[in-house]
């Protein structure tokens, strides 16, 4: 049956409405799509981005141990952060050594270059690699060396060796010093540090000397920044016994005896260091030996109430 013209005008409508709304549809479809896949790739390029690194979960000063309690893991972009921002695989290399197996052959000591605060981004410049443990260090008390009136546990430090006529010998360097502390309260006259066999006779006899010379004076003195500042070299050469005892010591670490035998085969130093020493011991001679017995029964009566105080404090 024929449709009259307002039905079929009707039904035109009708179609010309479903095809608008249909185009509608689809560019609102396309718009939306279009959309998404632009929010997917801006999501995908700031994935990209985002880098896992370390900050710091406490303070470190300069000169101590990084290690990893001391850090904490964070997922961030890249552009908040600097370019040279350790990463794990970065962090994990520097502290260990492996063999081309990928078995560890060793762990290595991470320090601060400087004063790190807790939050900050750890970063390749902030950092360095602490000399191997050689199997000659031990762990040495001494109580008979002046300390500045604020030094403090951990504080890198040089030993000098001040003399009458105003000279000043520089005996070990760059050390990390612990003072011991009983009940919370810090030895006044006792500090440890980590030396190894070489440097243990050097130092000893320096004492001994310091002891012999009256006027002279075994010092500590601080590093500013000793995760920036290399150690001072050596001035102090220990007598010809020493060197000696130091030559068939087999505990001493072959490249520390060559340093010290350098400086001792070089006439220059040799005499600039040991000439002065030697007129200051000739000058006291006779009562040389005196002052040995006494200092050295004061430092044992040092160290017997430093021990007390710590047996005291546990209780025995």
């Amino acid at each position: 049956m024929a449709k009259n013209p307002m039905q079929r005008k009707a039904q035109n409508s009708f179609l010309l409405g479903m095809l608008i709304t249909l185009l509608i549809t689809g560019v609102i479809i396309a718009f939306l799509v279009l959309q998404l896949t632009n929010m997917t790739r801006a999501q995908k390029e700031e994935e990209a981005k985002l880098k896992t690194t370390y900050v710091l979960s406490q303070d470190i000063n300069s000169g101590d141990s990084v290690t990893a309690d001391k850090l904490q893991s964070v997922t961030v972009s890249g552009d908040t952060i600097p370019s040279n921002a350790i990463n794990s695989a970065a962090l994990e290399q520097k502290m260990n050594v492996f063999d081309e197996e990928g078995n560890l052959i060793k762990k290595v000591n991470i320090i601060a270059k400087i004063n790190l605060k807790k939050g900050t981004v750890l970063t390749e410049d902030m950092i360095a690699e602490e000399g191997e443990i050689a199997n000659d260090i031990r762990k040495v008390e001494y109580n008979m060396i002046t300390m500045p009136s604020q030094i403090e546990t951990d504080k890198y430090v040089d030993v000098r060796l001040q003399l009458p006529d105003g000279k000043d010998l520089i005996v070990v360097s760059h050390k990390k010093i612990e003072i011991p502390n009983v009940d919370g309260i810090d030895s006044t006259n006792t500090i440890w540090m980590n030396l190894n066999e070489t440097e243990i006779l050097t130092l000893s006899c320096a004492i001994i000397e310091a002891y012999k010379i009256e006027g002279s004076k075994l010092y500590l003195s601080e590093y500013v920044e000793p995760g920036l500042q290399t150690a001072a070299e050596l001035t102090y050469l220990p007598d010809d016994a020493i060197i000696n005892l130091i030559n068939r010591d087999p505990n001493c670490v072959d490249a520390a005896k060559q340093a010290i035998f350098a400086r001792n085969n070089d006439e220059n130093i040799k005499n600039a260091v040991r000439n002065s020493i030697n007129s200051a011991l000739t000058a006291g001679q006779e009562d040389a030996m005196d002052n040995v017995i006494d200092k050295m029964q004061e430092e044992i009566q040092k160290t017997q109430e430093e021990r007390q105080k710590y047996l005291d404090a546990l209780g025995y």
